[in-house]
């Protein structure tokens, strides 16, 4: 992401390169659609398939699931007749065992003191829980009030000392805590719980003291004779039918688990074969998907090799400006003058962004003679050096545009004149460069110099030709008011060994279709070779029909 982009103006961008590749997204569409549509035309058939399979499973299925439970049922009804046996043998012993009732030994009068001690000793403990749970001034109170500290003189004293604190705190309320006066009359209700408490402990312990030698002591165990009875056959039969259950069981578990996913199937098979889908239906949701599919596709790609998307972008990854951006002109009549008619169809000389790119680089104080359009598309290098000629010769300057790529012949395409023998031949020594010049007429008999390119290679050239056309073209600028020559970018790039004179470079993108890091690149590689690039031209349109 180039720096100082947001992340949402960079998604964005590479979402509206996706949707720029309409090619490669309908070839995707397309390849989605029929998967899609096939698949949604062979779901019903293999749901009818499953239905017929599984309508035959029921018969089998109960017949199975019927032997199975009768034998669960006579193994369970044998550990019942084996426990019942097991218990009968138990109950003889139990029987034979006599039961030793504790006897009562103690006087009338002993046995009512004892009973008043017990519940004497209850009470308080009760009252002692209560109070140990919610150490309050009500508890403590219950506490000192309990039958068994209510003789009691210093409990008596306490619960008034008590009864006055509580008093004097109640003033307070619950918004007190923080009261100097409340923390130390809450400290004082402690202290006095703490002390009846205390005075509790010591009346349970001479309580217990008191009915320790009351408690009746446990009669001796009397001596017992016993009949054996041997249970062994017994367990033996009821470990025999427990094993025959729980095989049963896990048969039918098994039986009903296999069951169950017959069920399952059929019945979703019934649900998805039930449901009738239209034809129209169909199409609308395979076209759907496909759409949905063909843009991430593509979106994907974009993200893995983003694309120069706006000249913002351009800008920042390139670290030079955007001399101008060339969009969709709008439609001019041009069948009213013949000049109009015979000019070439990608020739406008009624845009504003080509004459913003000329007087880029025509300025007044910073006129550049020679300049070199550059870049990686050579439909797009060759439509935009061809303007910028245009409009150079249609404001009255002398202008030789050069055609430097003899493998496309781009120039002579777009203003479609004869290729031969062009740079080729005056490289290869068959003509001169001025019989290679071919003059045509933009605009109004606008003259317009053009030297195409021939088909072949100048890497084939020897050097000797290459550094003389170079000499010539330096001398031409006193007879050309303006040169502007069209070179790959490459070659553009080279140090040595070529026919460009000046280091003056325009690079020439696509939006939509120049990877950003070629274009980094491309910039890093000009200033590499000692180029001055002046900046970057856009192309914001369909490709240029050659």
């Amino acid at each position: 992401m180039p720096p100082g982009n947001p992340t949402y103006v960079w998604i964005a961008a590479r979402a509206r390169n996706a949707l720029r590749r309409r090619a490669l997204a309908s070839i995707v569409t397309g390849i989605a659609f029929v998967c899609a549509l096939i698949g949604l035309v062979l779901l019903p058939r293999e749901t009818t398939r499953l239905v017929r399979i599984t309508s035959e499973r029921p018969v089998e299925k109960t017949a199975d699931t019927s032997a199975a439970a009768d034998a669960l049922a006579l193994a369970r009804a044998s550990i019942r007749q084996a426990d019942s046996a097991l218990a009968a043998a138990r109950r003889i012993v139990a029987l034979q065992q006599p039961v030793a009732v504790p006897q009562d030994t103690l006087s009338p009068a002993l046995r009512a003191e004892r009973d008043s001690l017990s519940a004497l000793l209850a009470s308080l403990t009760a009252s002692m829980a209560h109070a140990a749970d919610s150490p309050l001034p009500p508890a403590f109170r219950a506490l000192g009030e309990s039958p068994a500290l209510a003789k009691d003189q210093r409990v008596r004293v306490w619960l008034d000392s008590l009864d006055q604190v509580d008093k004097l705190r109640a003033p307070f309320g619950a918004l007190g805590a923080g009261d100097p006066i409340y923390v130390a009359l809450t400290a004082r209700v402690n202290e006095l719980g703490r002390s009846i408490r205390d005075a509790a402990s010591e009346k349970q312990s001479e309580l217990r003291a008191r009915l320790a030698p009351l408690l009746a002591p446990p009669p001796p165990l009397p001596t017992l004779q016993t009949t054996h009875v041997d249970t062994t056959a017994f367990v033996d039969a009821r470990e025999s039918a427990t094993q025959e259950f729980l095989q049963a069981r896990q048969r039918l578990d098994s039986l009903r688990s296999v069951n169950a996913r017959i069920d399952t199937v059929a019945t979703q098979a019934r649900q998805v074969a039930n449901v009738g889908a239209p034809p129209i239906a169909m199409l609308a949701a395979a076209l759907v998907i496909a759409l949905a599919v063909g843009f991430v596709v593509v979106f994907i790609g974009e993200m893995r090799h983003p694309r120069v998307a706006h000249m913002r972008e351009g800008e920042a990854v390139s670290n030079v400006r955007v001399l101008s951006v060339i969009q969709p002109g709008s439609t001019v009549e041009r069948g009213r003058r013949q000049s109009d008619i015979e000019t070439p169809p990608l020739i406008d000389l009624t845009s504003e962004s080509y004459r913003t790119l000329y007087l880029h680089l025509a300025a007044t104080e910073a006129s550049v003679p020679i300049v070199t359009v550059t870049g990686d598309i050579p439909g797009v290098v060759a439509t935009i050096a061809a303007n910028l000629a245009a409009v150079a010769a249609y404001e009255a300057r002398s202008t030789l545009l050069v055609d430097g790529d003899p493998s496309t012949s781009s120039v002579s395409s777009v203003l479609r004149i004869e290729s031969d023998p062009g740079l080729r031949g005056v490289l290869s020594g068959e003509v001169d460069l001025f019989s290679a010049i071919v003059p045509t007429t933009v605009g109004r008999d606008r003259p317009l110099d053009v030297l195409p390119s021939g088909h072949g290679r100048i890497g084939t050239a020897s050097p000797d030709a290459v550094r003389k056309l170079h000499d010539t073209l330096s001398r031409m600028e006193r007879r050309y008011d303006f040169i502007v020559i069209v070179a790959p970018s490459s070659y553009a790039q080279l140090k040595t060994n070529t026919i460009v004179p000046a280091a003056d470079v325009v690079v020439c993108a696509r939006v939509g279709v120049t990877q950003i890091a070629d274009l980094r690149a491309a910039v890093k590689n000009l200033r590499a070779a000692g180029k001055l690039v002046h900046g970057i031209v856009l192309w914001d349109d369909e490709a240029p029909r050659l």
